[in-house]
């Protein structure tokens, strides 16, 4: 049996008597929601800030609501409790504004975590828990499940949820709302909490949901945005299944074992999107979209009845013409592929299972079937020479088919990121976790050298990559908040397939755009988390938005 590279409590079946109370019930409620009992514990559920930038034309993924925190807060609300989303990705001061709404006006908070927010998270818990020591601060998502040992060290988080949450939050609440705490949560899967003592413990694992039919229908109206002039967005986030078969070294997944919807679920809440909330467009975040062919003719089968244009992530060894005809018949716009590189030796270090041959396979498979092709490439992976990476530049600006581009990021949990933590690349987890939060995914990024090349041939390479970009899928989105900050100008059109999808001047005033730094990231440049050398190899030819940020601030000063 090959060894798993993510932690082992991460590939557990949520399958005992408990488990499949709380699914029963998430069920039930779903059909036959609970009345909102204000008796219950109030809970407000924190969407923070994070710097990551989207190309232009894909805008619409960073505002839009997101299945980890609404299924969190929609389970809440129909098992009856008082539950609201304040979501500060987008204000110019997120820690004041998040503690605003905060304080005094819930009884427990839970904070949603990402790998690029861990300074944000760690900052506002302190300053809840020294204005209301007795508020209860749960966290949950991808990174406090990577590194929960660093959360319950170096944060004022009580418990920390550990992969899915939808089962644990219910359990939690329940016990909390009737006294029990102190006796039930040593019983609690899937958690790390502090005894009366304060001392940091750990319960078995919960493990993954064997059976997603459970969960229920996405309440979007949770989110603040419903309540603004505007209103949601037509573009939503969600998926038909959890879980990934590959393990890719730079990758992590909370859920790594693959679950899926049935068709009839799936068939359910895309009618109920449609009806409720007006959706036109889903970007479908399964890791593999298109991973089984039979489920994925039936998923196109089910999208099809809904008149919907979507996007999915897939891998290149998982395209076909069966499938790319059924997802073109089903509305898909371009599918995202994992190619990362196109180097031989660097997709075997990266556990990848492709090749060139295939990305090409799938490439022109996905062009004869009349959808588009995205290419989501990485800069410096470990093995990548200047040949290789020389020959995926070439690729992408003959094409001018890339979606994405980023430097390798050691995300907590990884492969990547366990070896740069032995090397001392890393120089301590938190400090790490500090710096990801200034990654704009920018070609001025600084970012950890791993692949050993020289500095200026990773940035040339990824500018030339970036400028290879092609429009993203909604071009006409009306729903920038008001203080998104947009980057890098482009003039050049690209190719004819660019602008007769797009229109001339597609990106004349921004390629990328985002929401602002938080303010003070300038604390977290790697010249300032990593050892001189490390900086010197990832942030010496040019000057990051933290590092600008630091500027400016010296010359307002003076």
């Amino acid at each position: 049996m090959a060894r798993k590279s993510l932690a082992l409590e991460l590939y557990v079946n949520a399958d005992d008597s408990t488990d499949r109370r709380y699914q029963d019930q998430m069920r039930e409620q779903d059909i036959t929601p609970v009345a909102t009992d204000p008796s219950l514990p109030r809970f407000t559920l924190l969407v923070g800030p994070s710097p990551f930038s989207m190309p232009r034309g894909w805008e619409f993924f960073l505002t839009s609501p997101y299945e980890g925190a609404t299924y969190i807060a929609t389970v809440l609300h129909n098992a009856g409790y008082p539950v609201r989303i304040v979501d500060v990705r987008y204000d110019l001061d997120p820690l004041r504004s998040a503690y605003d709404q905060i304080v005094g006006q819930t009884d427990v908070l839970g904070v949603c975590t990402f790998e690029d927010n861990f300074p944000f998270c760690q900052e506002l818990m302190a300053k809840v828990k020294e204005a209301e020591p007795d508020v209860p601060i749960i966290c949950g998502g991808s990174l406090v499940t990577s590194v929960p040992h660093v959360f319950m060290k170096e944060t004022a988080c009580d418990i920390a949820v550990i992969s899915e949450g939808e089962i644990t939050i219910l359990e939690l609440m329940e016990s909390y709302a009737s006294g029990r705490w102190n006796n039930d949560l040593p019983k609690i899967k899937g958690i790390c909490y502090r005894d009366a003592e304060g001392n940091n413990k750990r319960t078995p694992a919960r493990g993954q949901m064997m059976d997603l039919d459970s969960l229920p229908r996405m309440r979007l109206d949770l989110w603040p945005q419903a309540k603004s002039p505007m209103g949601l967005q037509p573009q939503i986030i969600s998926s038909y299944s959890r879980g990934c078969k590959m393990d890719c070294s730079f990758c992590y997944r909370t859920t790594p074992q693959v679950r899926a919807k049935s068709p009839e679920k799936m068939d359910r809440d895309m009618a109920w999107l449609k009806s409720q909330y007006n959706i036109d467009f889903s970007f479908f975040v399964d890791l593999t979209f298109s991973s089984h062919r039979g489920q994925t003719l039936e998923m196109c089968e089910v999208i099809k009845d809904h008149d919907i244009r979507w996007t999915c992530l897939t891998r290149c060894a998982d395209m076909d013409a069966p499938r790319a005809n059924a997802m073109r018949d089903s509305g898909c716009d371009i599918i995202l592929y994992g190619v990362e590189s196109l180097g031989k030796e660097v997709l075997r270090e990266a556990r990848k299972g492709s090749s060139e041959n295939l990305t090409i396979r799938a490439m022109n498979t996905t062009f004869d079937a009349g959808v588009r092709f995205g290419a989501l490439l990485i800069v410096g992976l470990p093995n990548e020479s200047e040949e290789s990476l020389g020959h995926m530049v070439e690729f992408a600006e003959t094409y001018n088919h890339v979606t994405r581009v980023k430097y390798l990021s050691a995300m907590p949990g990884t492969t990547v990121y366990q070896q740069s933590v032995a090397s001392g690349m890393i120089r301590s987890e938190v400090d790490h976790l500090n710096w990801l939060s200034i990654e704009q995914a920018l070609h001025e990024d600084e970012f950890l050298n791993v692949s050993g090349l020289p500095e200026q041939v990773c940035r040339d390479a990824y500018k030339r990559v970036y400028d290879a970009y092609q429009p993203g899928p909604v071009m006409d989105f009306k729903h920038y908040p008001e203080n998104f900050q947009y980057f890098h100008p482009q003039p050049d059109d690209g190719q004819e397939r660019s602008t007769s999808y797009a229109g001339t001047e597609w990106r004349s005033r921004w390629s990328s755009a985002a929401g602002p730094l938080v303010p003070n990231s300038h604390r977290y440049t790697l010249d300032k988390c990593a050892a001189p050398e490390v900086a010197a190899a990832g942030s010496s030819t040019m000057e990051s938005g933290a590092k600008r940020m630091e500027r400016e601030a010296l010359v307002s000063v003076q």
